[in-house]
C-alpha cells in the first residue's frame, strides 16, 4: 500500500480509489505519465491491464486472516487462476472477452427476503435477451409486442 500511496503522489493526484472486485484505482494520471507508469507497476507485480480472469477475481481472505476460514485462499485462487488462463481463453474469435451472466428466477426481498434460484449459468451477454424474454412469457404472462399489436388492431376494428 505504500509502494502504492507514492506511485498515486508521483503520477497521479495521491489519491487511490478501491473498487467492489478488490481493484485499486489511480485516477487522474496525465496521458503523458500512463507509459512511464508502466514500469514502476509491472517491476511491482501490479497489472494495468489484467487479463480478464484475474481482473474479475475475488477470494475471501482465507486461514491466513480469518478464524473462520479452513484454508488459505488468496495464494491458492491465484494459482488457479493463472493455471486456467494458461489452459483456456476467455475470448470471442475477434479476440475480445466474452461478457456473460448467471441468471436467476425468484428472490424476494424485504422480511421472508432470499435469493432466486439459478435459472441458467454463464449466459454470454448477446444471448441474455431472448432468454429474458423467454422467462416472462412462459413465467409471468408477457405478451410479445407483435401479439400485443394484433390484439389491440382487433379490439379496434371490433368496436
Amino acid at each position: 500500500m505504500d509502494e502504492l500511496a507514492r506511485l498515486a503522489d508521483e503520477y497521479g493526484s495521491g489519491d487511490l480509489r478501491l473498487t467492489v472486485e478488490q481493484n485499486i484505482i489511480i485516477p487522474n494520471i496525465e496521458n503523458s505519465k500512463i507509459a512511464l507508469l508502466n514500469e514502476p507497476l509491472l517491476k511491482n507485480r501490479f497489472s494495468p491491464d489484467p487479463p480478464i480472469l484475474m481482473r474479475n477475481l475475488v477470494a475471501c481472505t482465507g486461514n491466513q486472516f480469518c478464524g473462520q476460514a479452513i484454508i488459505e485462499t488468496k495464494a491458492r485462487s491465484m494459482k488457479i487462476t493463472e493455471e486456467v488462463q494458461r489452459l483456456v481463453s476467455v475470448t470471442q474469435p475477434e479476440g475480445k472477452p466474452v461478457e456473460g451472466a448467471d441468471v436467476f428466477l425468484g428472490g424476494r426481498i424485504g422480511s421472508d427476503s432470499h435469493l432466486g434460484d439459478v435459472y441458467k449459468k454463464s449466459v454470454p451477454c448477446e444471448d441474455l435477451v431472448p432468454i429474458i424474454v423467454d422467462l416472462l412469457v412462459k413465467n409471468f404472462g408477457a405478451v410479445p409486442r407483435e401479439r400485443e399489436m394484433k390484439q389491440k388492431s382487433n379490439l379496434e376494428i371490433s368496436e
